[in-house]
């Protein structure tokens, strides 16, 4: 009889956690995390990816989801299992339920405050040059309801940078309401919502993780609705886990796909599993972005719901 067995007969007699209990405690141990300082401005573009062991020791305690047998996707450099991956969602589920939820009237507008950076593509001697991502703050205002025009400010955040693609000023067409009201709370619904109108050529899995960022990134939902959307991403296959410093510098931990040699990451904020925002990375042959790059980032700062335009 080892240390083990003695803990398990000295509490056969009570009911094992449920797995929202396991969630929570889970949420409160990685809280502990210590912070880190802010990765420097003139090197995160190049980015180093680092497992996240922490993770895979708390699923390897007690998962609350069965480890599946499919392998992790190609491309990565992290030894995190799609199991793992599924606990940070789920952890972040749980958080998102004890949020408190925003009053949102009609003709209201959902405000959201971000800092943003794409590379992109300009043409060059008969081929396509790479440009590299230039760091913005970007702020949307969405009608709540869509029944009124937006707008979008953007400014780049070092003086005197140059971005071809800034949108100052810009107004937006109504009818993209920015809270996101009629999402289902239960996962099942939630994650044939991700599944639907896939009207691209992509796979559905990676549709399905890419509607994920797409449904967070700009919009307020409701947090129930939250938390099944992280339900149903954990159900999502081929995810594996990653960490670092998002583009505010927060430290973060990522869920992962990767896809046509380019990595997608949902960043969460590695304490409290708080969405902080999503990054593009560069892990194989996409001319002409140079490997191991980050060709896209966001960090969302602050949502808000708010009466008046500026």
């Amino acid at each position: 009889m080892n240390d083990l067995d003695l803990m398990r007969d000295f509490r056969a007699d009570v009911a094992p956690p449920s797995p929202a209990t396991l969630a929570d405690s889970r949420a409160a141990m990685f809280r502990a995390a210590p912070a880190t300082p802010a990765r420097s401005r003139s090197k995160r573009w190049i980015w180093g990816l680092a497992p996240a062991g922490a993770l895979a020791a708390a699923v390897a305690v007690g998962a609350a989801v069965a480890r599946p047998d499919a392998s992790p996707a190609p491309g990565t450099a992290t030894t995190a299992t799609r199991s793992e991956a599924a606990q940070v969602f789920l952890l972040a589920a749980a958080e998102a339920r004890q949020e408190p939820a925003l009053t949102v009237r009609p003709g209201q507008f959902v405000h959201v405050t971000s800092l943003v950076a794409w590379a992109g593509g300009a043409p060059k001697d008969g081929s396509t040059a790479y440009l590299a991502p230039v760091e913005k703050r970007r702020e949307v205002w969405l009608s709540a309801d869509g029944s009124r025009t937006g707008l979008l400010r953007e400014k780049p955040v070092e003086p005197g940078a140059v971005d071809p693609h800034l949108n100052d000023n810009l107004p937006l067409d109504a009818g993209t309401p920015g809270y996101l009201g009629d999402l289902p709370a239960d996962k099942a619904a939630m994650r044939d919502y991700l599944y639907a109108g896939n009207d691209t050529k992509n796979p559905a899995d990676r549709a399905a993780f890419t509607k994920v960022g797409d449904t967070l990134r700009e919009h307020y939902l409701r947090p129930d609705a939250a938390a099944a959307l992280y339900e149903a991403a954990a159900t999502i296959p081929g995810t594996t886990v990653v960490r670092g410093a998002d583009l505010a510098g927060r430290k973060g931990i990522a869920v992962s796909r990767t896809d046509q040699g380019t990595r997608h990451d949902i960043i969460f904020d590695a304490r409290t599993y708080r969405f902080l925002g999503e990054r593009d990375v560069v892990v194989g042959d996409v001319p002409p972005y140079p490997k191991n790059t980050v060709i896209g980032w966001t960090a969302q700062l602050k949502v808000e719901i708010v009466d008046r335009l500026p």
